[in-house]
């Protein structure tokens, strides 16, 4: 297997594309909505340049990919150690997130094995599937409607009565008890694409087996992110939903559909920020014992601000301009603490610390729609931007701050003394917007 071309986030490299890759690139560009690679020229010698994405792209028998700068900050350190660190911290972000089932103890010697995070992600959804498979198939009963020659099920009369040529036979539906259920087919469409996509021998044997075993599902010719959601899972087969959010992640944005015709070249990425979004959420919630203080353990801890999203605006009787913070805490219909994520680069020497405008007009709605006192803004901190950032912008028509501050992704998730650090920091952000409120809510009852 030939090795890729590793790029981190923004960075660029020299590579020797050709007009059939810049057309590919396009192409990706115009199904994404936004810029994975950008052709460009540096020195006078042709060179690709990331953006905020990571993922891997093939360009027929060259492979690139996009990782985050999530290493450990150690200048002795090689390429290929900042690659494997990003990689194994990047698989335990998704972890956290929820988008698969990382075992340590596969993981590492995958990780000995290849450098390319897509074979990685790939050898996990064919391992953990086929152990599922081993255990026996998720069945579900299946309606089945057929012409037999004999009585079975529910005679359906008005089809009989529609084909009086076919009287030796009867129309009948019945259920069965089958693996030919839409969450096998949803896993026999991603196996079947990571079959051609894979250039990995042993991937290629474990999907092959795979696809022996699923040739009683049917094959759907189109499947999307979309069909690939929770409403597949009932009290029965939720353990397979670890395997539901990697297929999901596999379908996202298209990238096994734009392959369903030229396995020679496909792309897979995703949008550093939602993962971003969704680690901090998971983070907090699997530790909020040790990062968060009294007040807002007592408090209600909404993800996607879930039974709490407002709107800004009404118009016709409708409302609109719907507000949907990352992470909201409620207390009895008070929000002490509202956290919005934002995957993006800082800048300490600008003035507003390269917040985006955007980004804090968002903020100040948040602060007035629910009348909150304390609105934090978290960037990471990586490999780039070594030094922590915790500033306070002072709203000037009342008494609520938006603080903006940076959390270190640059520790090792898989180790307890990494996620202890983490957890720490996150701890001292949550503490000082707390003992803001307090001092701000005795200014305002002067």
């Amino acid at each position: 297997m030939t090795k890729p071309l590793t790029l981190f986030e923004y960075e660029a490299k020299e590579f020797d594309w050709t007009n059939r890759d810049c057309a590919l690139l396009e192409r990706m560009r115009l199904s994404f909505k936004t810029e994975v690679l950008r052709p460009t020229v540096r020195g006078g010698k042709r060179a690709l340049q990331a953006a905020q994405h990571v993922g891997v792209v093939r360009l027929k028998n060259r492979t690139v990919q996009i990782l985050p700068k999530i290493h450990q900050p150690r200048e002795t350190d090689s390429d290929e150690v900042r690659i494997r660190e990003a990689t194994a911290n990047l698989l335990r972000m998704l972890a956290y997130a929820g988008e698969l089932q990382v075992r340590e103890h596969e993981l590492a010697p995958l990780m000995r094995q290849t450098d390319n995070w897509f074979e990685i992600l790939t050898r996990l959804f064919a391992t953990h599937l086929r152990e599922k498979w081993q255990r026996g198939a998720h069945r579900t009963y299946q309606t089945v409607e057929d012409d037999l020659p004999l009585l079975k099920g529910k005679w359906r009369i008005a089809a009989q009565l529609k084909q009086p040529l076919r009287r030796h036979l009867f129309s009948v539906s019945y259920d069965e008890f089958t693996a030919d259920n839409q969450l096998n087919r949803i896993f026999r469409f991603v196996v079947e694409r990571l079959w051609h996509l894979t250039r990995d021998n042993d991937n290629k044997r474990l999907l092959g087996e795979l696809r022996q075993w699923l040739d009683e599902v049917t094959l759907l010719p189109h499947v999307t992110a979309a069909d690939a959601t929770p409403k597949q899972l009932t009290r029965l087969n939720e353990h397979y939903r670890p395997l539901l959010n990697l297929a999901q992640l596999f379908l996202d944005g298209g990238s096994l559909q734009m392959a369903a015709d030229d396995f020679s070249t496909f792309s897979f990425v995703f949008d550093m920020n939602e993962l971003f979004e969704s680690f901090i959420a998971m983070f907090i919630r699997r530790h909020a014992s040790a990062i968060l203080p009294a007040e807002l353990q007592a408090c209600d801890y909404l993800v996607q601000s879930r039974g709490e999203s407002r709107h800004l605006a009404i118009r016709e009787a409708r409302n609109v301009f719907r507000t949907k913070p990352d992470i909201v805490f409620r207390r009895e219909q008070q929000f002490p603490l509202i956290v919005d994520t934002k995957y993006k680069r800082l800048d300490a020497a600008n003035l507003r610390l390269g917040v985006d405008q955007a980004d804090f007009y968002q903020m100040h709605a948040y602060a007035h729609r629910y009348e909150c006192d304390d609105i934090l803004l978290l960037y990471p901190q990586t490999a780039e931007n070594l030094k922590p950032l915790n500033e306070v912008f002072k709203l000037a028509d009342c008494n609520k701050v938006i603080r903006v501050a940076t959390v270190n992704l640059q520790v090792d998730l898989a180790r307890k003394h990494g996620r202890d650090t983490l957890a720490s920091e996150l701890k001292a952000l949550f503490a000082k917007g707390t003992s803001w409120s307090k001092t701000n809510l005795r200014f305002n009852n002067r």
